[in-house]
């Protein structure tokens, strides 16, 4: 058959299967048997009598006949044309089976076998050609024939149709001659081996023809199709090639030979053969590293060095060998079943196989290798020799062919220098530990001179050749000798390796290429430390001719090496009484044993430091020696495990390695997320992306007047700031990714795929399906969907297996979800050194198998009770997932789907349903597919609380109807007596606190309630339901999916991921678009506003506004764009509002309601952030804008009927009235919110709607400075919070609780607050709340004059989580933590890390929106400025005009910001005084300090009143000097810890920052200065 072998293996292989499967089907129908397969060819036998071999030639033709009309040409699905080719022979065969009792092949030689291929060659596609020999024995009168030019073989053109000829008795006929190797009497049967019954004995003989690898997978019960993989191997083709005298007995020798030393040669370096077959008068072995259970991590080199030996010994040990060529390439084929059902082997098939069997042939008599092999091997280049290229047949672009020149000891002589070079440009990141330790005990040697060893351990790719480069560069510029060396793998097994070229290195001879130059520099070395004659003894160590003297001439081996040794510690020794000297052992695991040895003895005698680096021994690895191990446990010895790199230091690198100065947020996540830490990984994923052109440079653009673009939502404000942008900031560049890739898409790097399935194959059958089944469902995965799609397992066996792999470390169990994201924190704020006291284990230490049981046993029990697990190493679960085929995954993927289908709803705790309100109804086709779980859900919440529900509902109705009787409020009435807003204020108040104590009771009665399990569901349920969409290519389920998926990450704060998803969905919507598909308007619309909310959150504002218009539009509900419009528009609204109201409409939807609540509840979504967009902006215009948007929610709300958001839309209306300063209005919608909520049960998700009502309360009244309400409804809020476990939402009202508390200076509280928050955010693993605690602890420090937490501990929570995904989208948050941090720094007058920090805070400024925390932040960052502009003022005047304007600009945009959180007005003025002071304005000052104080009274804002106090006293009525005690305590604040008294803490008042006055030329006071450089 003729095949491209250049397309995927995945797709040519199914195809292929397919085609050879339907011929072979063809060959046993005729009566015929397949004995083997090879590649893409196939040999047929036909077994008779010599008598009738006519009849059976005739036989054969029909079949090919019939095999050329059936399937000579097909067009296949992958773009490939298949055709077949034909050629016949007949004769006599012999089938040869050779091999050991363990393993057997068999092979079939003859002339009729060497016929049928040369006949094969001779056939072009479609064409069937007969051999001599069978055009001599055939029945010629029925076959008609061509002649070939040159030949004796024929062409068969067709069979003649003669009149004589009965067709069913020549079937009969040929049926008979067949019956004494019939595959099967029945008809519908086409082998009796198919139906035979088991046959231990049967079974035992045939077991040697199956390769280990599969047999285990096949004892494991494993299916057929499970068998298959695409996986990167290395493969060996040898080919011997025979002399023309040998016979059937040379030939079976040597093949007998042949086979049984190769067998021996690789199989301890798990290698296998695959078949034995002959091949052009040659005999054919194919040999393959690298099949599943067998992946090595240095199989390149392996397979070359097997190459070697295999030819050395084939070429000389043989019989009647004539040439012996080999060919060796390495890359993706696919391993698995190739053929029919009832005929089939497990082969190997792809590009690289055809290639190792073309570079065979082509290039005989030498061992070949390809490019990628040789780059494979980490070999050095001296052991290869480049070949001239040769065209060979059905091969493109075959790359560089290598000659493989074999290893000995004389290549490697002296070859040992480190690999990694120190570069100046390219300095070590993310390891100043690693090098303070080393020069801290290199410091400590100095003083003792006694021996050390520092020995680094790190996991390949952990960087530990440049860490080990970098110490012997601090060695050498500290004055001392370094020797300096690399080994490889091949250095374990030759004899004194190590210290031979040590010593070679030290003295200076390693460069030499003469002996005499070798001798010559010896001689200058050693003399007089050495006597002449003893010289002689480094003959044979150093390839030097000293004359043997008689002395040494009458030694014993043994004598001459102790003498030997002697002279080397002689050396040495006499060296170190001049310098320090350093051994710097790079792979020091392939020390041979004689090295160790002699180290141990030389160690122990003289004072030397020895730095090494070497990899973990892995399961299966090689223990360390005696000396190995007693060296490594020493107590001179410090051993340090290196950990991965943190997740910003693998960002610095991915910059280094780019040359650019930040690179694109989607980048930064993929590298952190695929590089597990490791500088290799992220090293080969970057190379990987460049290759395929994802990667895109651009120079650096200030992004301060760029227009929004959804695009550039998050690679803006990735931009970072670093020194060497300063310096020449006209060569930064930036890195972004290509348009439309999807980066979760891309495929593993070759070298990084090996290294995990080098992991994979350690494990037994059953751990690796286990492994490769979880692989398709995520990362994180639920037990119980992965006992849903393994094949026919039990659950005692996954949990057996699942126990195994927890207890070798390739998956972690989780006993809730939430701690995986714990875990993972932690591993990435874990960057401590890592030292091991305990000794190295060595060759022939046990453990007690009592108690490996009983672990495993406690392990299981623990398993069973585990519901969640993940990888410990996502790179393993990529590479798994690679493995399976196209066909296997999309199988696979639909199982999963329909299993998670079922929970894909929000939790039970938030009352079901989708996260779009509806989504499933508005979406056509979806209801068909998807199980209404949320609405059960939800019925079966309430049902589980119904014995308590009854009870609470009616008690708390009836109270609260009792407390309502007589003031029920009437929608009418004017609501301009405050006094009356005020009272029910406090009935609200009074009306919680009866919830909070039923919901308690009903808590005790129905046991304990579940916590929000929205955030789980989201991560484990919903993203991985619309990736395995993807794969099984349901596009409308997918984008559901998707989309369910972005709004679950929008409520949870997680805009980055929500802009992810978005992302996807936004390509898949027009992949359907470009293919004419409908669309639903509904999905559109929610793109398009969910994007609209992210650009929201991300602070683009202008973007933000034009897709929610967008999406309104799409809803049938447009905005207007002008005001005339949004004027005649409002009296319609208004006009409507006003009527539902007075007549109270009780209407019921139509057929269909639930697709109309689904556009209603989207219309308010839209129209809810659209009018807080218009509020940000206080123009008169936008102020319309936004009160119409605020109506417009009202309406919609209220044509809803929903309770829920009817109150949460008069809770808006509120707030936007207030902010526009429309008293009446703000107060009556508030009531009318707290009058609604009278009527919500107590009960599900209407609890919860009190529960938010109180919150929003609690963040207007802290907004508005009623503080103390504030602090009420905080307190009452956290409650039912905590009675419903909502910690996310608690953690909002703990972090306002404290705000409104610490204003108002109650610091007892306010630290008994915070101390909540840390508790609740550690424990939910809630990076915002741990953000906003953060912060707290910085406000405490700056402003109060104590402290909760150091500072340190504040500083390394930011610098550890700026690349957090979540945390990098929170603006607002991240503002005001540059902006304390750059306060801190500028105070303590640390002015470098001032403006690095400030540089963060100011690209944020422009990207938050009018919120409490935004205005927070923003005051800081003005603080931030006044601090510059003083600076400035008074050490470069020339820059203090720009900055005043810069200033002036930014207070006067934070007092219209502080229009909607006027408690900050007085830390505004308070500003704006500082600076008019500066400005040498003193009355200005004044008066604006006044305006400080005035707000700071009526706000209730105590804490910036007592600095305002100091502030005052210090600038304007202070009689003598004050002291700065804020400068004399920092950093040492007094800690305040929990109950704590404010009478144990001291004078802490006092500990206020005074804001100093420069001094200024009255005359001149801003000099005009050009060009000067800003300060960095």
């Amino acid at each position: 058959m003729t095949t491209n072998l250049d397309r995927s293996a995945d797709e040519l292989t199914l195809a292929l299967n397919n085609y050879v499967g339907d011929i072979v089907e063809e060959v046993l129908v005729f009566g015929g048997d397949v004995l083997k397969f090879a590649g893409d060819a196939l040999l047929a036998l036909w077994k008779v009598e010599r008598c009738h071999i006519n009849d059976i030639i005739t036989l054969a033709l029909k079949c090919s006949f019939s095999i050329q009309q059936e399937y000579g040409v097909r067009d296949t699905e992958v773009g490939l044309e298949l055709r077949v080719k034909i050629g016949l022979s007949a004769g006599h065969i012999s089938k040869v089976v050779v091999g050991d009792n363990r393993h057997q092949y068999f092979l079939v030689i003859g002339r009729a076998v060497d016929e049928v291929r040369l006949a094969q060659n001779l056939a072009k596609a479609s064409e069937i050609i007969l051999s001599p020999n069978c055009w001599e024995l055939c029945d010629r009168k029925l076959i008609e024939v061509e002649k070939i030019k040159d030949e004796r073989a024929v062409k068969v053109r067709y069979i003649r149709n003669t009149p004589d000829f009965d067709a069913d008795e020549f079937f009969d006929r040929c049926a008979q001659h067949l019956d004494q190797n019939r595959i099967c009497d029945n008809f519908e049967i086409l082998r009796n081996a198919s139906v035979l019954p088991p046959n231990d004995k049967l079974e035992k003989c045939l077991r040697k023809y199956v390769m280990r690898n599969i047999l285990k997978k096949i004892d494991d019960n494993q299916p057929l199709e499970y068998l298959s993989e695409l996986r990167p191997v290395t493969i060996v083709f040898v080919n011997l090639q025979f002399d023309e005298s040998a016979n059937t007995h040379h030939l079976c020798k040597a093949i007998q030979d042949a086979n049984t030393k190769i067998a021996a040669i690789i199989y301890p370096l798990s290698g296998k053969i695959n078949k034995v077959f002959m091949f052009d008068k040659g005999c054919t072995l194919l040999c393959i590293f690298g099949l599943p259970g067998d992946k090595q991590s240095d199989e390149g080199a392996n397979a070359l060095d097997s190459a070697n030996k295999i030819h050395a010994f084939c070429s000389t040990a043989l019989m009647k060998v004539r040439v012996v060529s080999i060919g060796v390439t390495s890359g993706p084929v696919f391993c698995g079943v190739v053929g029919h059902r009832l005929r089939h082997e497990y082969t190997v098939i792809g590009r690289k196989v055809n290639l190792a069997a073309r570079m065979m042939m082509y290039y005989p008599g030498v061992v070949t290798c390809d490019a990628v092999t040789c780059v494979k091997s980490k070999l050095p280049s001296y052991f290869f020799e480049e070949l001239p290229l040769i065209e060979m047949k059905g091969v493109l672009n075959p790359g560089t062919v290598y000659k493989f020149l074999g290893v000995t000891e004389k290549t490697m002589i002296y070859k040992a220098n480190l690999s990694r070079e120190r570069c100046e440009y390219y300095p070590l990141l993310g390891r100043k530990k690693e090098t303070d330790l080393f020069e801290n005990l290199l410091n400590d040697f100095k003083v003792n001179r006694k021996s050390r060893i520092i020995i680094y351990e790190g996991l390949m790719g952990y960087g530990k050749s440049q860490l080990l480069a970098e110490i012997a560069f601090l060695g050498q510029e500290a004055g001392h000798r370094v020797v300096a060396m690399e080994l490889t793998k091949i250095n374990v097994w030759q004899k004194f390796f190590v210290i031979r070229t040590l010593m070679a290195m030290f003295l200076g001879i390693d460069t030499c290429k003469t002996y005499d130059a070798r001798q010559y520099i010896l001689v200058t070395r050693i003399r007089g430390v050495v006597k002449e004659e003893y010289f002689c003894l480094l003959n044979n160590l150093y390839h030097v001719k000293f004359p043997t003297s008689e002395e040494v001439s009458k030694m014993s081996n043994d004598t001459k090496n102790e003498k030997l040794e002697n002279i080397i510690v002689n050396i040495l020794k006499n060296a170190l009484l001049k310098e320090v000297l350093i051994f710097v052992i790079d792979e020091a695991q392939f020390m041979d044993p004689a090295s160790w040895d002699f180290l141990e003895n030389l160690l122990s005698n003289i004072g030397i430091f020895v730095v090494m680096s070497l990899s973990p021994t892995t399961r299966k690895g090689r223990l360390p020696c005696a000396a190995a191990a007693r060296l490594m446990s020493s107590e001179d010895t410090t051993y340090v495990q290196l950990r991965e790199l943190t997740p910003s230091v693998i960002v610095q690198k991915a910059c280094q390695d780019l040359g650019v100065v930040s690179i694109a947020r989607e980048l930064e996540t993929f590298l952190i997320q695929r590089s597990h830490g490791n500088p290799l990984y992220c090293e080969e994923l970057l190379r990987n992306l460049h290759l395929n052109n994802v990667l895109q440079f651009h120079m650096l653009e200030e992004d301060e007047d760029r227009e929004d673009e959804w695009d550039n939502l998050f690679t803006v404000t990735a931009l970072k700031t670093q020194t060497s942008m300063t310096s020449r900031e006209s060569d930064s560049y930036i890195c972004t990714i290509t348009q439309n890739v999807k980066m979760h898409n891309i495929m593993l790097p070759p070298t990084l795929k090996g290294i995990a399935l080098a992991e994979l194959d350690n494990m037994n059958p059953s751990e690796q399906m286990v492994v490769k089944c979880a692989a398709i469902i995520g990362v994180t995965f639920s037990t119980e969907l992965l006992f849903h799609i393994l094949p026919e397992w039990t659950k005692m066996k996954m949990n057996q297996t699942l126990a195994a792999l927890v207890e070798s470390h390739i998956f972690k169990c989780f006993s809730e979800r939430k701690e995986m994201n714990t875990s993972q924190i932690q591993d990435e704020l874990s960057n401590e050194l890592c030292f091991f006291s305990e000794a190295v284990k060595s060759m022939g230490q046990e453990s007690d198998l009592g108690m490996v049981i009983a672990k495993r046993l406690k392990q299981e029990e623990s398993i069973m009770q585990c519901k969640v697990m993940g990888f410990c190493t996502p790179l393993l679960q990529e590479a798994a997932y690679e493995l399976w085929l196209k066909s296997q995954k999309r199988a696979l993927h639909l199982k999963c789907a329909s299993y998670l289908e079922f929970q894909a709803h929000r939790c039970l705790c938030c009352g079901g349903g989708d996260f779009i309100p509806f989504h499933r109804y508005a979406v056509e086709g979806m209801l068909h597919n998807i199980d209404p779980q949320g609405t059960k859900a939800k019925g079966s919440k309430e049902s589980v609380l119904n014995e308590a529900a009854s009870v609470l509902v009616s008690e708390t109705l009836k109270k609260l109807e009792q407390a309502d009787q007589g003031e029920e409020l009437q929608w009418k009435t004017s609501f301009q007596d405050s006094f009356r807003a005020e009272d029910t204020e406090m009935k609200f108040l009074e009306r919680m606190d009866e919830i909070i104590m039923l919901t308690e009771m009903g808590k005790k009665r129905i046991g304990n309630l579940r916590s929000c399990e929205c955030e789980e569901i989201v991560e484990y349920i919903l993203v991985p339901l619309s990736q395995h969409c993807v794969a099984v290519e349901d596009t409308a389920r997918a984008l559901y999916y998707l989309l369910e998926s972005a709004c679950g990450y929008v409520l949870l704060s997680n805009n980055y991921m929500a802009f992810t998803y978005l992302n996807t969905a936004d390509l898949m919507l027009k992949s359907v678009r470009s293919k004419q598909r409908n669309i639903s308007f509904f999905e559109e619309s929610v793109l398009h506003s969910l994007k609209g909310e992210v650009s929201y959150n991300m602070g683009q504002i202008n973007l933000a506004k034009k897709l929610l218009k967008k999406a309104l539009s799409l809803l049938k509900r447009s905005f207007p764009m002008t005001i005339v419009g949004a004027f005649f528009k409002s009296m319609v609204e208004t006009s409507k509002h006003l009527s539902r109201q007075k007549k109270q409409v009780s209407w019921q939807m139509s057929s269909g309601r639930e697709k109309k609540l689904a556009v209603l509840y989207q219309q308010g979504h839209c129209l809810s952030v659209l009018w807080q967009l218009f509020s940000l902006d206080l123009a008169s215009s936008s102020k319309k804008f936004s009160h119409l948007a605020a109506l417009m929610n009202v309406n919609c709300a209220e044509e809803s009927q929903d309770e829920s958001q009817i109150i949460s839309s008069y809770m808006e209306f509120s707030l936007c009235c207030q902010l526009m300063g429309y008293q009446q209005e703000w107060m009556k919608y508030e009531l009318m919110a707290i009058q609604r909520s009278t009527h919500l049960r107590v009960v599900g998700e209407e609890l919860l709607i009190i529960a938010k009502l109180a919150t929003s309360l609690a963040y207007m009244k802290l907004c508005l400075g009623n503080l103390p309400l504030a602090v009420q409804l905080g307190y009452r809020a956290h409650e039912l919070c905590v009675q419903l476990k909502k910690p996310k939402l608690d953690c909002i009202v703990l972090n306002d609780l404290f705000n409104a508390l610490f204003l108002m200076t109650r610091y007892q509280d306010s630290v008994r607050v915070l101390s909540w928050l840390e508790e609740l955010s550690t424990r939910d693993d809630n990076v915002i709340g741990q953000a906003c605690f953060v912060s707290g602890c910085l406000d405490l420090m700056l402003y109060a004059g104590f402290a909760f937490k150091s500072f340190d501990y504040c500083l390394d929570f930011v610098l550890n989580n700026q690349m957090n995904c979540i945390l990098m989208s929170q603006n607002s948050i991240m503002l005001g933590l540059y902006s304390s941090l750059a306060i801190w720094c500028g105070r303590l007058q640390e002015w470098d890390d001032f403006m690095e920090l400030f540089e963060q805070a100011r690209r944020l400024v422009r990207r938050t929106s009018a919120s409490l925390y935004a205005n927070h932040g923003f005051c800081k960052f003005v603080e931030c400025e006044a601090m510059l502009l003083r600076k400035y003022i008074e050490e470069r005047p020339g820059k203090a005009h720009e900055m005043r304007n810069k200033i002036t600009k930014n207070l006067e945009q934070a007092i219209t910001h502080c229009s909607t959180s006027p408690i900050y007005y007085s830390r505004v003025y308070h500003m704006k005084a500082y600076v008019q002071l500066m400005l040498g304005q003193d009355e200005n000052s004044q008066s604006f300090l006044e305006k400080a104080f005035e707000d700071s009274k009526m706000y209730g804002n105590h804490l910036e009143l007592s600095w305002l106090e100091i502030t005052k006293e210090w600038w304007f009525t202070g009689k003598c000097f004050m002291e700065d005690y804020w400068l004399k305590t920092a950093p040492d604040f007094p800690i305040w810890g929990v109950g704590m008294a404010e009478k144990d803490m001291g004078a802490f008042h006092k500990n206020k920052y005074l804001l100093n006055v420069p001094e200024l030329d009255i005359d001149n006071p801003f000099p005009d200065s050009v060009g000067e450089e800003e300060i960095s």
